[in-house]
């Protein structure tokens, strides 16, 4: 049985995988990808959070305040972008967020709920390089994030 909680959930994306492959070929795309992915996965424990899972070129993660969240969806971004100052390839990487703070059950190091499928649908609506956050997660930011 799974322990309910309160969680700020997030999703990362890498946009336009599809593409990549088909530029870069298999291996250099899996590569790039891979990069990104552990770029999200390195901000996300520096910054207090748990990476719950990695689905392809998405990662699902928990942190137990927003400002946490918001702070390791900060630090990817600014990661990407720099990366793709430094890449000598022409194609660049860019990557979408979604986040949402609600109550989850955690169970078997996983979480469920519909505060998980909030965020999963935010990170949908975002474009290349945006953080796209719910009304009541961004009212518990505080006055330093407004």
């Amino acid at each position: 049985m799974g322990t309910e909680q309160e969680l700020a959930i997030l999703f990362f994306d890498v946009v336009g995988s599809t593409q990549l492959y088909e530029k870069l070929g298999n291996d250099i795309a899996r590569e790039t990808v891979q990069h990104a992915v552990e770029q999200m996965k390195q901000a996300t424990t520096e910054n207090g959070g748990t990476v719950i899972k990695t689905m392809g070129d998405e990662v699902m993660a928990t942190f137990g305040n927003v400002q946490d969240a918001m702070l390791a969806a900060t630090a990817m971004q600014v990661m990407t972008h720099a990366s793709n100052e430094v890449s000598e390839r022409a194609v660049r990487v860019n990557i979408r967020i979604g986040c949402h703070y609600g109550h989850v059950v955690a169970e078997n190091h996983d979480v469920f709920g519909a505060a998980v499928h909030t965020a999963n649908r935010l990170t949908s609506q975002a474009k290349a390089r945006q953080i796209v956050i719910t009304a009541d997660t961004a009212e518990r930011l505080g006055v330093d994030w407004t």
